[in-house]
């Protein structure tokens, strides 16, 4: 997997930038060793919203899945934030 810098983790999972956009970014989910990508988070435009995108055949417990759904709940915010 190719180096990038974090930008969060939670206790099992990472969240790392790999495409800062004008309006919307994306994120690659990642296992917290970075030897399992299992999706990625970017702008869903039917819906106005961030949303994840799982890869197939990945699994999630609750705990990781708080974590995606808190995640997006800040970079949304955050985004609302950024237009005032």
């Amino acid at each position: 997997m190719e180096a990038h810098c974090v930008s969060k983790e939670s206790k099992w999972i990472v969240f790392i930038l790999v495409k800062e956009g004008d309006k919307t970014d994306i994120w690659h989910i990642c296992t917290k060793d970075l030897k399992e990508k299992l999706g990625e988070i970017k702008w869903f435009g039917r819906w106005r919203t961030y949303a994840f995108f799982p890869y197939q055949d990945t699994i999630y417990e609750d705990d990781c899945l708080i974590d995606i759904a808190n995640f997006i709940k800040e970079e949304m915010n955050a985004r609302k934030l950024r237009k005032l």
